[in-house]
Parts: C-alpha cells; sequence; structure tokens
C-alpha cells in the first residue's frame, strides 16, 4: 500500500503541475459551491479545483460499511492516519480494491482527484467539507467504468456436493373430452422449474463483477460445467432450462371424461466450491479469490391421474 501511495502521490504533484498550465480541467472560482457533482473517466480520470481550507475541520468520504476497508487516509508527509485527521493535516485520501483505485488529494487550497482504474460498471462516492462555523459542502463524484476484470483461470476444490429433494413445487392440470373418442393430454413438466445458479466470490469487491466463467448445469442425466458469457458475481440467475422442453407427459382422456394430472417437480441443489483467479489489466496483477458455484436444478417428477 505505501508503494501505490507514493506512486500516487507523485501522480497528484503531476496533476498539480499540469492543471496550472490547462484551465479547462480546474474551476476558476476560489471556494466551492453547497454541492458540486462531477464525473470522471474510469482510467485515469482527473478533476481538479480551489477550495477554502479557512475554518475547514474535517475532511470526510461517505461510504458504505463494506467500503470503508478500502479506504487510507494519509497526511502531507505520507504517513497513514485515522479518518478523522484535522483537515489541516491530511493529504490524501485512497480508496483501493482490485476493482476500483482512486485518489483524493490536497495541495494548499487546491483539491486534485484522480482514478487509475475503474472496472466496476458503477463508482460514486460523495466528499463531505465540514467547517467550524456549521457549513458542510459536498463534492458528489460518479467514476465512469474502464477496463473490466477477467477470469484467466479458475479451478475446483473438494467433492460436488448433491441435495436431492432439496426442495419440491407441486403442480396440477386437467382436461375435459366432450367428444366420443379418446383425446391425449401433452404436457410439459418441466416447462413450470424454476431453476437457479449463482457464483458467490469470498471477497466483497468481487461481487457484481460481470465475467465469462463456466457454470454448474444439469443436463438430464449429469452434472457438468458449461460456459457462460456474462455472468455477475454474487446474483442469483432464474431461468428454465430449454434442454427441458422435450420431456413429456402423455394422458389419454377417455370419451366424456375429465382428466385431472397432478405432478411434482424434484429439486436437487449442487454446490461446488473453487477459485477464480481475475487479471485487472490496468494493474497488471492476479487475485485469487475463493468462490462457491451453487446451482439448483429440478432433476425428476413424479405425477398422478384422475378421472371423473
Amino acid at each position: 500500500m505505501i508503494k501505490k501511495y507514493i506512486t500516487y502521490f507523485f501522480a497528484v504533484l503531476t496533476c498539480a503541475f499540469i492543471t496550472s498550465c490547462n484551465n479547462d480541467i480546474f474551476t476558476d472560482d476560489s471556494d466551492l459551491p453547497q454541492i458540486t457533482d462531477i464525473t470522471i473517466e474510469g482510467e485515469g480520470g482527473q478533476w481538479s479545483s480551489p477550495f477554502s481550507r479557512k475554518g475547514l475541520a474535517q475532511i470526510q468520504i461517505d461510504y458504505s460499511s463494506n467500503d470503508k476497508k478500502y479506504v487510507r487516509y494519509y497526511n502531507s508527509q505520507g504517513n497513514e492516519v485515522n479518518s478523522d485527521c484535522p483537515a489541516s493535516e491530511l493529504g490524501s485520501i485512497v480508496y483501493d480494491n482490485p476493482r476500483t483505485w482512486y485518489s483524493i488529494g490536497f495541495l494548499g487550497e487546491m483539491i486534485y482527484i484522480n482514478s487509475i482504474y475503474n472496472a466496476s460498471r458503477y463508482a460514486a462516492f460523495s466528499i463531505r467539507l465540514d467547517y467550524e462555523y456549521g457549513d458542510t459542502k459536498y463534492i458528489n463524484v460518479t467514476v465512469t467504468e474502464g477496463g473490466k476484470l477477467s477470469v484467466v483461470f479458475w479451478e475446483t476444490s473438494g467433492s460436488l456436493k448433491l441435495e436431492e429433494d432439496f426442495s419440491q413445487s407441486v403442480h396440477a392440470t386437467s382436461m375435459t373430452n366432450n367428444s366420443s373418442i379418446t383425446q391425449k393430454l401433452e404436457l410439459n413438466p418441466f416447462l413450470d422449474s424454476k431453476c437457479s445458479d449463482m457464483v458467490m466470490p469470498a471477497e466483497n469487491w468481487a461481487s457484481g463483477a460481470t465475467v465469462d466463467i463456466p457454470m454448474l448445469t444439469y443436463d438430464g442425466s449429469e452434472w457438468t460445467w458449461e460456459e457462460y458469457k456474462d455472468i455477475e458475481l454474487g446474483k442469483r440467475r432464474d431461468f428454465t432450462p430449454s434442454r427441458y422442453w422435450d420431456n413429456k407427459i402423455v394422458v389419454e382422456v377417455p370419451p366424456y371424461k375429465k382428466a385431472k394430472v397432478s405432478y411434482k417437480l424434484n429439486y436437487t441443489r449442487a454446490t461446488q466450491d473453487g477459485v477464480i483467479i481475475f487479471s485487472n489489466s490496468v494493474a497488471e496483477q492476479t487475485y485469487d479469490v475463493p468462490a462457491a458455484w451453487t446451482s439448483v436444478y429440478a432433476t425428476s417428477y413424479e405425477y398422478s391421474v384422475e378421472y371423473e
């Protein structure tokens, strides 16, 4: 982290020099309005502005509880400090995880925001400037999406765990034959199935990442792996597999009879532990993340027929 911060600090100084020569990328006002909304690019995006340090008591970043562990505060000497560091001593704030890395630097009465990379679809944060006289100003920052994380390798660990009869669903239909000849009632019980799957990464930062990765599937006779594109990690997918369409129940309905068909779908849950290795091309790093694949498929059915 310290090595990354030193790299960042030089980037801030470079940004300060550039902005002093380019009036197009910083504001001319000596102070900020009550609320400032900005958008910067995910890779290499920059923004800077003058701001008033007079009476400034504290500078905070508003994050969710899950994000706080990725935030580091540094004083003007580059030493890590607590988040309640006095504004007069604060040098920078750095947010850094494998998907998103941006920095907020303070040099004199200038503020510099730099995005090194953003591999998430959406990144936003709010900088809060609290003044001693009771005023609070906000800088709301949106960081656009840059390059995505990619999966360079994955592997399973341990054995596949199967929970048969994990759940059931009961369905019914009927047909009345008012003719003098036997009729046939055909139905596909699996079309009523509600299957699902999900890949849950152990690291919070990996949840929400969209990647191409194999998923655990049931082909009608055994569990296999099938490659899918644009899988959002940590989010459940609900679907009815197309391979189920050919499974039919055929019931003969005699003349002037009513057939009532009841059928039950039996679901099996399959769970497989493993590891996903991600690559961030901008950071030129890979990250090993434990993960669990979970799939729930309707694997069998039972039915009965009653005639009236």
